[in-house]
């Protein structure tokens, strides 16, 4: 009888390692999956395990990368500022190259490959995030995100606020008359 050769395969992923052992067919499926992954597939994808497919959902894991698109995408911006603040963020934490600063040229780039509208100059869309709070100045043109900024791409962009409607009741129109003064 013929024994099949194991097959063994490392992934890594950021500071994840991913070690994958097992029979041929299965590595490759599991390899495949796992690439459909990270690349942001928006189905979802059988996924071998020892011996009985399953599935492996459409989201993509935290640490992985994304393209700019995608990300603005989730984000919702809804100013120029704070799709610099998203952009700042972007190229410091999910882009492959890791960028510490960005200036005006990255900015449009990234607005650019993200479809999101260009502004009229670049160079005071960064001056105004760095007004606002959400990038400090790096010096040269070149603006880093700070706490600030880090905060509102992670923590508020890209979630759904729900209007509350105050509970109080409307107040009262004041008593007596018109310019009449209580003594």
């Amino acid at each position: 009888m013929k024994k099949y050769k194991d097959y063994r395969v490392k992934v890594k992923v950021g500071d994840a390692t991913l070690d994958i052992q097992g029979a041929e067919a299965g590595v490759v499926k599991i390899v495949e999956a796992l690439s459909d992954i990270l690349r942001g597939a928006k189905k979802n994808v059988p996924v071998v395990t020892g011996g009985a497919p399953s599935t492996v959902s459409q989201a993509i894991p935290r640490g992985t990368s994304v393209d700019i698109r995608n990300f603005f995408e989730e984000k919702k911006p809804s100013s120029d500022v704070e799709a610099a603040a998203a952009a700042a963020y972007y190229y410091a934490y999910i882009d492959r190259e890791k960028k510490e600063t960005i200036d005006a040229g990255t900015l449009q780039d990234a607005f650019r490959l993200a479809r999101y509208p260009l502004p009229a100059r670049t160079a005071f869309t960064l001056t105004n995030a760095r007004n606002a709070g959400y990038l400090d100045s790096a010096g040269g043109g070149q603006f880093r995100l700070n706490p600030v900024g880090y905060n509102l791409v992670e923590h508020a962009l890209g979630r759904e606020v729900k209007s509350v409607e105050s509970s109080r009741k409307p107040r009262a129109k004041g008593k007596g008359k018109k310019g009449s003064r209580r003594k």
